[in-house]
């Protein structure tokens, strides 16, 4: 007697092993609506957004539409500001979501209309966020408020889980001394330290140094304005 396998015969422990390998857009367009038992597991697995520049606002749209209802299960979010037909992804996820469950948060490429202060007010509610990463390619695209604000919300995060931080936008960090502390399960510091040479130098270094008391791996890249050159300690 012949026997077929089919794919609703596997178990839910085999599922959840290929949704680790799958972002939120590939599970959604492959499995929503299937079937009633695969609407049951999707309804309870961990979610990772992914969204490439070479997305458009179309897939945008029909994720969002389903996170409305499961923005709960997202815990890793790895975005790129603008796509093929849209800016300011960012703050289209951040405005009409929250993510109280997120563990891991990158950004790339920050889009210059993009409006940052609902993001920041929800970064500050994360209380499993464990990796930052925020990458601005172009370096000049947020703007002085909005790079204080973050910086600071980041860098005194309460988090106890908060494990890595990495800032690669140009700033200042002049009141760095007046943080009272940073994260302190902090292991892993990345920041960029940019301005002119008499206000930035490699003194602007100590203040940062003297918070990072379980900073294991520090990388600053040290920046003089408007002279091109670049000088980086690790």
């Amino acid at each position: 007697m012949n026997s077929y396998s089919h794919l609703e015969d596997l178990s839910n422990e085999i599922f959840f092993e290929i949704f680790d390998y799958l972002n939120a857009l590939e599970i959604l367009t492959s499995f929503t609506s299937l079937n009633r038992r695969m609407s049951s597991i999707l309804q309870i697995i961990p979610l990772r957004v992914i969204i490439g520049y070479n997305y458009c606002r179309r897939q945008i749209e029909f994720l969002s539409s389903y996170l409305y209802f499961h923005d709960h299960q997202v815990i890793s979010i790895h975005t790129s500001d603008s796509i093929r037909d849209y800016s300011s992804v960012i703050s289209l996820l951040f405005n009409r979501h929250n993510f109280i469950n997120l563990q891991s948060c990158i950004f790339h490429s920050i889009n210059t209309s993009t409006k940052l202060g609902n993001i920041i007010k929800q970064i500050k509610s994360l209380n499993k966020l464990a990796f930052l990463s925020i990458l601005d390619a172009d370096q000049k695209n947020i703007n002085e408020n909005d790079k204080h604000d973050l910086t600071q919300t980041i860098l005194m995060h309460k988090s106890s889980y908060l494990r890595s931080i990495t800032l690669q936008y140009p700033f200042e960090y002049l009141d760095m001394s007046n943080y009272p502390s940073i994260s302190s399960n902090l292991i892993s510091l990345d920041l960029y330290i940019s301005g002119s040479p008499s206000t930035v130098s490699v003194y602007s270094i100590l203040p940062i140094l003297r918070l990072c008391h379980t900073v294991r791996y520090l990388r600053i890249t040290l920046q003089y304005e408007p002279l091109a050159e670049n000088n980086n300690f690790k």
